[in-house]
C-alpha cells in the first residue's frame, strides 16, 4: 500500500513543474495569441477538415487507456478516483501533454522534416524519443525490469501519435487532445505507482496510511 508521503512527493513532483510550465506557456501566449493559438496548438479551421484524424485520436487515448490500466493493476483502480491529488493530476495532464506533443511531434518532427528526413524517419525518431524521456525516470529508481516495458510501450504510443500528426496534416491539435485524454484517466495514478513501486498493488491499498 501507498502512504500519505508518497502522495505528497507525486503531488510535488507533478505540481512544482505544473507552476513553472504554466508560467511559460502563459507568457508563450501573451508574446503572440493568434499566432500561439493558431500554430503551436492547430486551433484552426482546418483541424477538424478531416473526420478520421479525430477517430483515430480517440482510439489511440481509449487503446492506451485500456492497456494501462490492464498491464498496471494500481491505476485500473484508482482510473475513476478523485482526490485533491487528482486534481493536480488534471492540471498536469493539461500541461505536460500540450508542450510534450508541441516538443516531441511539432518541433523534433518539424526540424527533421526542414533536415530532409524523411516521413518513417521523423515517426522513428520522435517515437524513440519519447520511449526513452519516460522511461528514464523509472530508471533511475532503478526499476529495470518495469523499465523495458514502459519504455517500448511509450514508444509505441509516441509512434501512433507521430502517424496521428502526419495524417493530421502537421496539425498538432489532434495528438494534444489524444495525450490529454489518456493523462486525464491515467494520471497522478501512474506516477504514484513508480513513487510507491506499487505497479502491481492497489486493491488492497490504503491513502490513509502515514507510514
Amino acid at each position: 500500500m501507498y502512504n500519505r508521503k508518497d502522495e505528497r512527493i507525486t503531488g510535488l513532483f507533478l505540481g512544482i513543474p505544473s507552476i513553472a510550465l504554466t508560467v511559460h506557456v502563459f507568457l508563450w501566449y501573451l508574446g503572440n495569441p493568434q499566432q500561439f493559438l493558431e500554430h503551436r496548438l492547430g486551433m484552426n479551421s482546418g483541424a477538424f477538415n478531416n473526420p478520421t484524424v479525430w477517430i483515430f485520436t480517440f482510439v489511440i487515448a481509449i487503446g492506451y487507456i485500456m492497456y494501462t490500466a490492464k498491464v498496471i493493476p494500481f491505476v485500473r483502480v484508482h482510473l475513476f478516483t478523485f482526490s485533491w491529488l487528482k486534481v493536480i493530476g488534471i492540471w498536469a495532464a493539461l500541461i505536460f501533454s500540450t508542450l510534450e506533443e508541441i516538443l516531441f511531434r511539432q518541433i523534433l518532427m518539424d526540424w527533421l522534416m526542414s533536415s530532409d528526413y524523411s516521413i518513417t524517419m521523423q515517426v522513428l525518431v520522435s517515437a524513440i524519443i519519447f520511449g526513452l524521456a519516460h522511461g528514464a525516470w523509472i530508471l533511475l529508481r532503478g526499476e529495470f525490469k518495469i523499465a523495458l516495458p514502459v519504455i517500448l510501450s511509450t514508444t509505441v504510443l509516441g509512434g501512433l501519435l507521430a502517424i496521428l500528426y502526419i495524417i493530421a496534416d502537421r496539425n498538432i491539435l489532434a495528438p494534444i487532445v489524444a495525450h490529454i485524454l489518456i493523462n486525464l484517466f491515467i494520471e497522478p495514478w501512474l506516477i504514484l505507482s513508480a513513487v510507491s513501486g506499487k505497479w502491481n498493488n492497489g486493491v488492497k491499498e490504503s491513502g490513509n496510511n502515514d507510514n
